[in-house]
Order: C-alpha cells, then structure tokens, then sequence
C-alpha cells in the first residue's frame, strides 16, 4: 500500500491536471453553424510560447500542467524577431443540425512553418497539415497564395484547433488569421485578386509600354526606369505569394531567397534610375557616388540570405534602406528648392513610395498593428510612384526633343537659304492654318463634350426649317428634353461623373434618331433639342417614348433622383405651315413649356403640344 505522502503527491498532481484540462475545456468557442461571414481570429486564439521548440501535439493534448497558455490580445498576431515556436489554440463548435466546413486562413504568404492539426471531442487527431513557405506548394491543402486549411465540424459537435508556427531563423511576419465559410472566402480570393490583377497589370502594361519607348528612342532613362519597374514587379509578385504559386511552386529555399535578393536588387536600381531621372551625375556627382554605395550595402546585405540568414538580412537591409530612402529624399528636396520640375516630381512620387514602405516596415517591426492600410500601402504608394515617374519620364523626353529640335532647326538656319526656308515655312503655315481653320469648323458647329450640334447651329438650321416648312406646308416636330435632377447628380456623384452622363445621353441620341433630316442638339447644361423627321405627332411622341425606356434602360445610378436611375423629360410640340409660329424662339419656348409640364408631372415622361390643324 503507498505511503501517505505518495498518495497526496499524486492526488495533487492529478488536481492540477485537471484543472489544466478543465482550462482548456473552458476556453471560449468560437459559434460557426450560424455564421457565414468572415470572423478575425487574433483575438479568440490562445498563446503558447514554445522557447525551446520542445513541445508536440501529444504533450499538448496531454494537458502538461507546465504549460501557459496566453489569451491573445491582438487584432493581428505579430512575433516580429522571436527565436521561438509559437503554437496557438482555438475551439470551434456547430450548433446547427448538419456538418459544416469551414476556411481557416493565414493569409500572410511568407510564413516558414505551419503545422496544423484538428482534434476531436475525444482527443483524436482527425486532420493534419505540414505546410509553410519552405516546404512545396503542394503540401498545402488548398492551391492558394495564401494558407487555407479546411475544417469540417459535425452537426452539434465541436473542433479543437492547433497550429504551430516557427521560422527559419528568428522572423516572424505579421499573422492575420481568418475563419470563414467557401463562398466568404471565394468572395474575399476573388476581390483579392481583381485588385492584385490590375495592380501587376498596371505595373506590367507600364513596363512594356517603356521597353517599347526605349526600343523607338534608345533613351537610357527609360531602359532605367525599366530595369527599376521590373525589378520591383518581380519583388511584389514573390512576395505575395504569386511567385511561389506559379513560377517555382517546388523551389521554396529558391522563393525565400528571392525576397531579400530582390529587395536588394530593387535598392541598386532605385539609386541607379533616380541619379539618372535627377540628372545627378551633371549637378553633383558625387552624390551619385554616394547613393550607389548606399545602394551597394543594401544588396550586400542581401546575400546572406542565400545561406539561409533571412533574419539577419532585414536586420542589415532595414536601416540601409532608411538611409538610402533619407538620402533620396533629401536630394529630391535640394533640387526642388532649385526650381527642378522632375525634382519636384520626383519629390512627390518618392514621398507617396516612402511612406507606404514606411508604413510596411514598421508593421514588419511590430510597430504597427496588421490591417488594411498597412499591408496595402506598399502597392498603393508604388503605384501612384511610377504613374508618376513615368509622366516625369514623358515630360524629360519632350523636354530634350524640343532642345533637340531648337538644335536641328539652328542648323537648318545656318545651311538653307531664305528662300527654302520661306518657302518650307509658307508650306508649313498654310497647312496648319488649313488643319486649324477645318477644326474651328467643327468646333463652331458642334458642342465640344457631346459632338452634337451647338446652339448657334440649333438657329440657324431650325430658322431654315421653319421657313421652308411655311413655304411647303410640311409639319414640323420639335422636342426639348432636359436630364432630370441632374444639378442633385453633379453634387453627389461629381462633375466628371456628370460630364460622362451628358456623353452617354448624346451618344445614345445619336444611335435613335439616324434619318437623314433629324438634327440633334445640344442647347446647354443637361438640355438638348431634337428636330424630328416625322409627320405626325404620335409617331413623334412613339420615337421619344422608345428613346426615354432606353435611357432609363441604361441603369445609369442616380440615388437623389426618385426613380434611382438618370431618366429625362421631354416636351414635343408639332405645327404645320408653321403660321402659329412666329419663329425660333417661339417654337422652343413652346416645347420648353411642354417639357416643364412633364417636370411637374413627376418628370421621366413625354408630354407634347400640337398645332397640327383637327382632321
């Protein structure tokens, strides 16, 4: 029989086992029959710091009585430097009547090392994954640039869920965690990528479009800012996940060393355009010295990655890249105050770059929490850059073809004779003032915006309706028709948003009223007249009506207006011989009271004025 102290010894021993179990069974769950959206997991989760990288999924199932778990008490997970394994704990539970499967995601695609595991009510290990970064894409459960893990929890049962994150050597990125059903998961992949699409489109469009420049003109600055912009591609693609995804998903040492060695090559590239771009190697030469060897560190420091040192390397690289980004900032700002235009472009478009890469860095550091603002920033802030380096490459360009051209025509002055030059600038002059004289033309019969005809056209043309029509006897059908709420539209939507519904109401004029005596034109602001090439009022009044559906038809969003849609109201007034009019004015003000009629008559509709003779 076991002495007293035996026996008290494992009494409590088995007492704090217990209370260590019944812990773990108290952690609050987290209800997922009922909910369909997408839940942040950071702050439901457990911690658990594994310093020693001791502990297994047995020992933790075990309820070891040394073990401290942590409520986690951040948005978004972020271990930043740390030399442990971190494991975390959640426990989900379906209260509905059938299974439900749901996505939990990691959605950070830089992670080293993922162990994931999912126990049962009994303790079971019912799934598990080994995934990460460095291990092949193809040990993650769902093909995703991101780390997605199915879980299937029974009608009224419950699912303990582990994961196990380490890195390679001391780097954590930040762990936003998500639990989510298919169709909020599909719904949040398939904004991701329509946005990541026409951000590397944008990036790749640009990058050929420059290539292509560069190939017309053989501008340096141009292979530079190509070369820059490649290089930063290449960057953001690995390290989204893209990279890893679609060009070595069996290479992932390859990947990870791809980051850091691109960061570097990034840095080379950024000094070498912006000297360039600056012009520096002319206004201070040494300072073109200067930021190539800061440049120069930056990819040093790159190069332990290649043995596997992706800790260290951001530890080098982080401040050779602020002092390279300082310095860049402050030539920028030195050759503003000179009155340099590209400096100043320059300035503003390395502003926009540094500050999301600011923003980045420190949520990398754990300065900053996980979230929209800074894990996008980057993207943002790039992409507002080269749209605008590239407007200061267009702008260089133009500026040394003119000096260029100032040159050659120099030249030319000096070996053609007056005469030839007389002659050529007479030829020149007469064809310009041709070209010029055929667009005022058409500028001073058509409105600019809408390419209908102008008010100027809309008197003198009716005028020579009207007579002709007197002189004939003929009918005439005029209509007014006026945009509705279209002041409450520019106020809510804007003005450019405006000046693009006036293009489509034009256009979509010009596709109904195609016979040879319509005339369409624009009398002002949101107004338009219409001379229509019909006989009668009703077929007058049919062809608005059809032209009225399909405007309405286009579905063009108007919340301050009452049907919810751009709609219009029209006033149609038709006479014969004319007599009863005296002349153009009196026949607009005619459909101009029709057409406020139907404005009063909760708008959206045709009202008409007839002058035709009773049959």
């Amino acid at each position: 029989m076991p002495s007293l102290p035996v026996t008290v010894l494992g009494f409590t021993r088995w007492l704090l086992a217990l209370l260590c179990i019944t812990s773990l069974n108290a952690q609050a769950a987290v209800e997922v029959g009922t909910r369909t959206g997408e839940l942040n997991l950071g702050p439901h989760v457990q911690l658990l710091e594994d310093v020693d990288r001791e502990f297994d999924i047995e020992q933790l199932l075990s309820g070891d009585d040394t073990l401290g778990w942590q409520a986690s008490r951040q948005e978004t997970l972020n271990f930043s430097f740390s030399n442990s394994a971190w494991w975390l704990r959640l426990r989900v539970e379906n209260g509905s009547s059938s299974e439900v499967r749901r996505l939990l995601e990691l959605a950070m695609p830089l992670h080293d090392y993922l162990d994931a595991y999912v126990v049962d009510e009994q303790g079971e290990v019912v799934n598990q994954w080994q995934t990460g970064n460095r291990r092949d894409f193809a040990s993650r459960p769902i093909a995703h640039r991101t780390f997605v893990l199915p879980v299937y929890i029974p009608p009224g049962g419950s699912r303990e869920i582990f994961l196990r994150l380490d890195t390679h050597d001391g780097l954590y990125d930040a762990t936003p965690l998500y639990l989510m059903s298919d169709a909020a998961f599909l719904a949040k992949a398939q904004r991701e990528l329509m946005a990541f699409s026409i951000y590397f489109g944008a990036l790749l469009a640009l990058l050929i479009y420059n290539l292509l420049l560069y190939l017309a003109t053989r501008e340096r600055s141009l292979l530079l800012y190509v070369f820059y912009l490649g290089a930063f591609f290449i960057l953001m693609f690995t390290a989204r996940g893209f990279a890893f995804q679609y060009w070595w998903p069996t290479l992932p040492t390859f990947n990870n060393q791809m980051v850091p060695i691109n960061i570097g090559l990034f840095g080379v590239m950024l000094a070498v355009f912006s000297a360039s771009f600056l012009n520096l190697q002319q206004h201070a030469p040494w300072f073109t010295r200067v930021l190539l060897a800061v440049a120069g560190l930056c990819l040093l420091s790159s190069l332990p990655a290649i043995l596997g040192h992706y800790a260290l390397v951001f530890r080098l690289m982080i401040p050779a890249a602020i002092v390279l980004s300082c310095l860049l900032l402050g030539v920028a700002v030195w050759r503003s105050l000179w009155g340099d235009t590209l400096a100043r472009i320059y300035l503003v478009a390395w502003g926009v770059l540094l500050v999301g890469v600011a923003l980045y860095f420190l949520r990398v550091a754990g300065v900053l929490s996980y979230n929209v603002v800074t894990e996008y920033a980057v993207q943002v802030g790039s992409g507002i850059e080269f749209l605008l380096l590239s407007l200061g490459l267009a702008w260089k360009i133009n500026q040394f073809k003119n000096e260029k051209l100032a040159a050659e025509r120099a030249t030319l002055e000096l070996q053609l004779s007056l005469n030839e030059r007389l002659e050529e600038q007479v030829q020149q002059r007469t064809r310009e003032l041709e070209r010029v004289n055929r667009q005022l033309t058409i500028l001073a019969r058509t409105d600019p915006l809408t390419g209908l005809l102008n008010r100027r056209q809309f008197q003198e043309l009716v005028d020579q309706e009207l007579q002709r029509r007197r002189r004939n006897g003929q009918p005439l059908l005029f209509a007014v028709m006026d945009i509705d709420d279209f002041k409450l539209y520019n106020d809510r939507y804007g003005h450019q948003a405006g000046d693009d519904v006036l293009m489509r109401v034009a256009t979509l004029l010009q596709d109904h009223f195609r016979r040879a005596g319509d005339r369409l034109f624009r009398l002002g602001g949101e107004e338009f007249g219409l001379l229509l090439e019909v006989d009668s009022l009703q077929a007058g009044k049919q062809l608005l009506e059809r032209y009225r559906e399909a405007l309405q038809g286009l579905g063009i969003p108007h919340e301050t207006s009452r049907h919810g849609v751009i709609t219009a109201s029209f006033g149609l007034v038709a006479c014969q011989g004319c007599e009863a009019v005296r002349d153009v004015q009196s026949l607009y003000h005619l459909a101009d009271k029709a057409m406020y009629e139907a404005k009063a008559t909760d708008r959206n509709r045709v009202v008409t004025c007839s002058l035709l003779p009773e049959r």
